[in-house]
């Protein structure tokens, strides 16, 4: 067909508003058409189909008056419309068009590219370097973009650039669109949802870019209900400061970027859910610093950043729960630090891996969370869950829970504050340390059937311990009936109200100098375990024995508390024996046989009680009684039996048993009638012993060191005065302490 006629054909049609059917026409009489304006055209458009465009059809800064229809249409350039407008535009179906130019078209209705093929790379004005396929900078579309079943392949260059581009509809990328390039559509405004059901992109760097851009809708990244074909893309998503105000849904999708995040979102607003469902596989999610009203992660999806960070929360606003849920595997690490969660943060049977055994699983450093943590059945190996300085409204819970990392933290609450309690319950297990350092928990520290064990010491964890809660405050009470510990914990400085424990079930060694507690539980109250369970402490201390036998003396239990300050002493004497001479420790040991330390004040009594039966026993002695002299206030000589010589006689013994009295043999009289005071055995045994009393037996009656046996007797009687000044002066200071201490 000549020119003439086929520009003949193209105006019948154009008038007609029928689509001009096969052959070819030329880009400069379409540009004619175009040009002329809507005196040559039926409102319904300039319409197309099977038609080769030959040339390059320019319409830039070309003002179309009405809708442009290109169906099945190939092209051997590419359709600029660079700052011109149009009623609408649709090439859909071309099997060949080499790249669209159009920034800042104005589209008055939609723009649908539909079942097209695009390939190539272009510049664009205002643009030296950029290259891409489609180019939609700035352009305006009064209706909806549409790219059902669209294949752009613009290699390593853009597919689709459209920066600051405003779309009063829906965006539909769906079906079977495939972008080979990079979705630009940074600043973009749309006022509906962006919809990627079924899209596969791929670029090596950035797949699709929408930093700063604002939908009205939602972001869909689904299988396409039609075909069940599902999302992919090869490179990275970039949702920098974007805002969505509906929801993000990310279903049965694969998310790879090789090496590195897969979905860099930081500062996204998200006015819906964000949700992660079905099979997805997500090589990482960046999504610091949003604002979320919900984040859930479905079970069946894999976050897989080996080494790296799987799920950035960090300083995160979600103003309702964060939820991961069963059969969700992680490798990689999921980081909350400074994050406000309003709601709860959920890891219900969640798997966590890394290959890192120095790496964090749950970075959560100062993150606060006004609901609670959950963490039931949730397995974690080679890391570790890291909530230090955390903020948590509710209970820490993590029944279930496997955390292995041998040798090194498994679970930090250091210095964190816990409004309720942490409970790691129920066959929770730890191969590892677990920190509770410093921490706050206002309710009870649960640990009833939980397994707490350390596989030896480590650099991290030199001393080996199995759990570490140095400086914790318990409100309401620790509770430590676990399953298994060891080989040692450290509880130093704990804080608590009521320890309930079973001390027979504590490991082989363990800390807890500075620990204080007001009362046991009620099965807990054994003196005799309770001196079984201090003998464990890796190293004696004094201050445990005394706060045991504080809460003992507290609830009642007064004797039991002395035995424990004895016992006390007695361990001390043992953990000092090899620092101290040996007089020292002589002394030392006496002391603690003779009263207790002074806490048995009473056994003083029973010694000089027996002191002073075998003084009154030794005085019924012939032997010893015979040894005893007084003198009167004349000077006279008397025995306990009688007078044995006068002022001028002197005492010559007794007198022999055959001699007969003569006028100057003094009388036989025990008292001397009454010039001195009587012997009584038994007052002459106190007057003896009692230092404290003085009933002038002891300064009456005295032994003669020349009478037989008098030196004994002399030695006798001075040595038990000096045991019952010793005996009664340690009862009046042990009963001192007594009192002073009560």
């Amino acid at each position: 067909m000549s020119l003439v006629s086929r520009r003949r054909a193209l105006l019948a049609a154009s008038r007609r508003g029928a689509p001009l059917r096969g052959g070819s026409v030329d880009a400069g009489l379409l540009r004619e058409c175009c040009i002329a304006g809507a005196r040559l055209v039926d409102p319904r458009g300039l319409r197309l189909r099977g038609v080769h465009v030959r040339g390059r059809l320019d319409l830039a800064g070309v003002d179309v008056g009405f809708p442009l229809v290109f169906d099945g249409c190939r092209f051997d350039e590419p359709l600029d419309l660079t700052g011109g407008s149009v009623r609408a535009l649709a090439v859909t179906r071309s099997p060949r068009l080499p790249g669209l130019l159009a920034n800042g078209l104005r589209v008055g209705g939609d723009l649908d590219l539909s079942g097209s093929r695009i390939a190539g790379a272009h510049t664009a004005s205002g643009s030296n370097t950029a290259r891409a396929a489609v180019w939609l900078s700035e352009a305006r579309i009064g209706g909806r973009l549409l790219c059902l079943d669209t294949t752009i392949d613009a290699g390593s260059h853009g597919a689709v650039y459209g920066n600051r581009v405003h779309i009063e509809g829906n965006v539909r990328l769906v079906h079977g669109f495939t972008a080979t390039g990079e979705l630009r559509l940074r600043g973009a405004r749309i006022a509906g949802s962006l919809d990627l059901s079924g899209a596969h992109l791929d670029h090596d760097g950035t797949a699709l870019d929408l930093g700063e851009a604002t939908i009205g809708g939602g972001l869909f990244l689904v299988p396409h209900a039609g075909t069940g074909r599902a999302p992919r893309t090869r490179g990275r998503i970039a949702l920098g400061n974007a805002g969505i105000a509906g929801r993000l849904e990310i279903r049965d999708a694969t998310l790879e970027r090789a090496g590195q995040t897969a979905l860099v979102a930081p500062r996204l607003s998200v006015g819906g859910p964000l949700t992660l469902e079905g099979a997805c596989r997500v090589g990482g999610l960046d999504l610091s610093h949003g604002s979320f009203t919900t984040v859930t992660v479905g079970g069946g999806c894999v976050l897989a950043a080996p080494g790296r960070t799987a799920l950035d929360l960090t300083g995160t606003e979600v103003r309702s729960d964060v939820t991961v849920e069963p059969g969700t595997e992680i490798d990689g690490t999921v980081r909350v630090s400074q994050a406000h969660i309003h709601g709860n943060l959920t890891l219900r049977g969640v798997t966590l891996r890394s290959p890192r055994p120095d790496g964090a699983l749950i970075s959560g450093s100062g993150v606060v969370v006004d609901g609670g943590v959950r963490l039931y059945g949730l397995r974690a190996t080679g890391g570790f869950l890291a909530f230090r300085g955390a903020m948590i409204g509710s209970a820490f819970e993590a029944g279930g829970a496997v955390l292995d990392n041998p040798g090194r933290r498994t679970l930090g609450l250091r210095q964190a504050v816990v409004k309720s309690s942490v409970r790691l319950t129920d066959g929770f297990r730890s191969n590892g340390v677990v920190v509770l350092n410093r921490c706050v928990v206002e309710g009870r520290l649960n640990l009833q059937g939980g397994s707490f064990e350390c596989p030896g010491p480590s650099a991290e964890n030199p001393a080996g311990h199995a759990i570490q809660a140095v400086g914790a405050t318990v409100r309401a009470g620790v509770y430590l009936r676990w399953d298994r510990v060891g080989p040692s914990v450290d509880f130093r400085g704990l804080t608590t109200t009521v320890l309930d424990d079973d001390p027979d079930r504590w490991p082989e060694r363990f800390v807890v100098s500075g620990m204080t507690y007001d009362r046991f539980g009620n099965l807990s109250w054994d003196r005799a375990a309770r001196l079984r369970w201090l003998r464990g402490q890796a190293e004696y201390d004094a201050g445990p024995y005394e706060q045991l036998a504080r809460v003992f003396r507290r609830h009642g239990y007064a004797g039991d508390a002395e035995a424990i300050l004895i016992e006390r002493r007695h361990r001390e004497r043992r953990a000092a024996r090899r620092h101290r001479l040996a007089p020292r420790a002589v002394l030392d040991a006496l002391y603690g046989w003779v009263v207790g330390y002074g806490y048995r004040p009473g056994r003083t009594v029973w010694l000089l009680l027996a002191l002073l039966v075998a003084v009154a026993a030794s005085l019924y002695v012939p032997d010893v009684s015979g040894t005893l002299r007084a003198t009167d206030a004349r000077g006279n000589t008397y025995a306990v039996d009688g007078r044995l010589a006068t002022a001028d006689q002197p005492d010559a013994g007794p007198p022999a048993p055959d001699a007969r009295p003569s006028a100057r043999t003094p009388r036989p009289d025990p008292c001397g009638d009454g010039q001195v005071r009587c012997f009584n055995p038994l007052l002459y045994a106190v007057d003896t012993v009692v230092p404290l009393i003085s009933i002038g037996q002891r300064s009456t009656w005295y032994p003669s060191p020349y009478a037989p046996h008098g030196r004994l007797a002399e030695w006798w009687l001075n040595l038990a005065t000096l045991a019952g000044w010793l005996l009664s002066t340690v009862f009046v200071l042990s009963f001192t302490r007594f009192t002073r201490s009560a």
